[in-house]
């Protein structure tokens, strides 16, 4: 028999082994094959369920700059340029092509507030990472079914002393911002442990599965911990039933739970809890994690856990404000939820890659504690 460190290795280095996580793609939907075979591996029975969307398929899009061309990304959720792109000058304040730069908060702020201006031809975004290292770091694209402003180019965040020197003097740039939606699918796998008495309230397990790059610390930790509680559950025979969802679409606004909610319409209020297992749990650099519940019983059930566990605390956030990840959709709509979600160095960036930013043994605690509080749910 495998030990649990085993389990986690494995499924988080194939996870990271597989390519760019971007929801819809090829390696999206392999992924969702690869995990639905280690679901059967636990012994339950994986369902495929897919959804459809128009995908964003990026282009050409770059900033030129005396001379340079600096490569980017388009924002999903934002407009696109032709090949010819956007001509101007740049500048940080009332250019017509406007350089959005700062802290993480403080310029994802910046950039909202310039997108639904109407007074900017094209933004160029210097992303940083929530952590410490500099890179791209792509924002999520929460409007990605309803996009709005103009053509955003995110770049690397080891630009920015370069873009700064060059807005701050008026620097003439053009902005190509390339990409095409194209219909897709992608897929949830889903999973059902029955309960003795089917008439109880269910337990949720949900994980995001999807997201930009390899993303082995942000994902990985998330999938081991969900594929951890569904072996206990399935050795234990639950009092109740367990439904387990693991979710493409993140990035895209959350676009695969919101397809298993459309299909599960009283699910967000009907089970018991949502258990979230979401953003780099167990990263080794810089980890910054969240506990968010949706009341104190939860809060002090899920705290009690975790310090027999894991040797750094998450924070615990506040109940009245709104908690990150797919969490959110839950606390929208009412339910009722137990969520784990942060960052770390790396966070949204090529170099969240295995093994380097993932801790096994902290995965390993955050299972053990996770799977005993789904044992006290779950009776």
């Amino acid at each position: 028999m495998t030990s649990i460190d085993d389990r986690i290795s494995r499924h988080i280095r194939e996870y990271d082994g597989q390519g760019w996580h971007r929801t819809g793609t090829t390696v999206d939907l392999e992924s969702a094959h690869w995990l639905a075979g280690l679901v059967e591996e636990v012994g339950v029975e994986p369902v495929l369920e897919s959804f459809t969307l128009d995908r964003v398929v990026p282009g050409e899009s770059y900033i030129e700059v005396s001379g340079r061309r600096i490569e980017g990304l388009p924002l999903f959720d934002g407009g696109f340029t032709g090949v010819e792109g956007v001509h101007g000058q740049m500048g940080r304040h009332d250019a017509k092509i406007m350089l959005v730069e700062g802290s993480p908060i403080l310029a994802a702020e910046a950039l909202d507030d310039a997108r639904r201006s109407g007074n900017y031809r094209a933004l160029v975004f210097v992303t940083n990472s929530i952590g410490s290292a500099p890179g791209l770091a792509p924002r999520n694209a929460p409007d990605f079914t309803e996009p709005f402003g103009p053509p955003v180019l995110q770049v690397n965040g080891v630009e920015h002393e370069s873009l700064v020197e060059q807005a701050d003097a008026g620097a003439s740039v053009r902005v190509v911002v390339q990409a095409e939606r194209r219909p897709g699918e992608a897929v949830n796998v889903a999973a059902e442990i029955q309960g003795q008495d089917r008439d109880l309230p269910p337990l949720v397990v949900m994980t995001p599965r999807s997201g930009w790059w390899e993303i082995a610390a942000e994902r990985g930790g998330g999938i081991a911990c969900w594929l951890e509680v569904m072996r206990v559950m399935q050795i234990q025979r639950p009092t109740r039933d367990v439904r387990f969802v693991a979710t493409s679409g993140h990035e895209l606004g959350h676009l695969g739970l919101k397809a298993y909610l459309n299909n599960n319409p009283n699910l967000a209020t009907d089970a018991l809890v949502w258990m979230h297992l979401g953003a780099s749990i167990g990263a080794s650099v810089d980890a910054t994690p969240n506990l968010y519940t949706s009341d104190e019983g939860l809060e002090r059930r899920a705290v009690h856990y975790l310090k027999s566990e894991v040797s750094k605390m998450p924070v615990v956030r506040p109940r009245d404000g709104v908690p990150g990840g797919e969490s959110r959709e839950i606390h929208q709509r009412g339910g009722s939820y137990v969520s784990l979600a942060g960052g770390h160095a790396t966070f949204h960036q090529q170099a969240d890659r295995w093994p380097d930013t993932v801790d096994i043994e902290s995965v390993a605690s955050y299972a053990k504690s996770m799977t005993d509080l789904a044992r006290e749910f779950s009776c």
